[in-house]
């Protein structure tokens, strides 16, 4: 389900199209802050633009809880300034969700009221969120029955019924949620980005960096250690999507597919190999762009072949390096490194779509 099916979340007035970003819709200066005698974060500065996300990114003890708590307005710094200027609700999704006596429905019913959404646009909301995140009858379970993730589905849908606009701030939000889950987040996210809604979130997910992020602030015992945008980002490439298909023919029919197939836009490498005597059928391993991927497929679909399996996405972003401060790649500029271990059969015997 996409998010946006009644467009009850979109705000009245507000155009679909990309907003015009605005310089600094959050701005932080020099901001200092003690906890228990230490020092835990040293003279933070950051802009937040309207219709931007900023990731944080640490070793834990970093100091990005800290900085999201002063955003939150839940902390106040001992040193520096902090200066808000976007319009609309602040929302927070931190440190996971107090096992309070309550359902999940009940919850976020109170959550809503709480922040003041009418009823009936807050039931439509709960519904609709529920649905997207798959809460299923853990709506009816009290909170403290849930599991991890499931409670993270629920802290999260609590920070949303407000609604897209204003700021949205997130501790690691993808931690604990199943694919799905974590594709819907990321997806309704990006919309409200589009829509004007500023984002701050800690998170370590490369896939989550790379579809939103346009600051990524580095962290390292509470300073910044790096700060890179999103044109460093861009620099990394797509990330790839691993095909594994079989292809029948002869050998000439099969040389002939290969040189037509591996030129085409989007195609990384192709690595190819025989796990049978059978001369007529050969397994064809791929690694090609995401934005390029369904176009493929359907490629080696024309060309007489069939899916094996199709795995996740893999991230151009090397965290190590990031944390380290590094340029965020393994090795700027080069290609995707071609496959060399074949499958074994019983691989390609359980293989399927994920």
């Amino acid at each position: 389900m996409k998010w946006g099916k009644h467009e009850l979340l979109r705000q009245p007035g507000k155009p679909k199209n990309n907003v015009q970003k605005l310089m600094a819709g959050v701005s932080l200066r020099q901001v200092s802050k003690h906890l228990g005698g230490e020092l835990v974060l040293r003279e933070i500065s950051l802009d937040v633009g309207v219709g931007e996300c900023v990731v944080l990114v640490g070793r834990n003890g970093s100091g990005k809880s800290t900085l999201l708590r002063i955003l939150a307005g839940f902390l106040l710094p001992d040193g520096g300034s902090v200066c808000q200027t976007v319009k609309g609700e602040k929302m927070y999704a931190l440190d996971g969700l107090p096992r309070l006596p309550f359902t999940s429905a009940e919850y976020l019913w109170e959550m809503g009221r709480i922040r003041g959404v009418r009823p009936t646009l807050l039931r439509q909301r709960i519904h609709e969120l529920s649905e997207l995140f798959f809460l299923g009858t853990a709506m009816d379970q009290k909170l403290p029955l849930l599991s991890k993730g499931t409670l993270q589905k629920v802290n999260l849908i609590q920070a949303m019924l407000p609604g897209p606009g204003g700021l949205i701030l997130l501790d690691e939000p993808l931690s604990g949620l199943d694919i799905p889950a974590q594709q819907a987040v990321v997806s309704l996210l990006q919309q409200w980005k589009q829509e004007g809604t500023s984002i701050v979130t800690a998170c370590h997910e490369p896939l989550f960096i790379e579809r939103m992020a346009d600051q990524v602030y580095v962290l390292q015992k509470g300073r910044v250690l790096r700060q890179w945008s999103r044109s460093d980002l861009k620099e990394l490439g797509e990330p790839v999507i691993r095909i594994h298909s079989l292809m029948t023919g002869s050998d000439t029919e099969l040389s002939d597919t290969y040189s037509k197939l591996a030129e085409q836009k989007g195609v990384l490498d192709i690595y190819r190999h025989r796990e049978s005597n059978n001369g007529s059928e050969e397994f064809w391993d791929w690694k090609v762009k995401r934005s390029r991927s369904d176009h493929i497929i359907g490629m080696i679909l024309a060309a007489g072949g069939s899916i094996v399996s199709v795995l996740q996405e893999e991230s151009q972003i090397h965290m190590e390096r990031l944390l380290k401060g590094h340029h965020p790649s393994e090795h700027p500029g080069e290609r995707v490194a071609p496959s060399t271990r074949p499958h074994s059969q019983s691989e390609v015997a359980g293989g399927g779509f994920s």
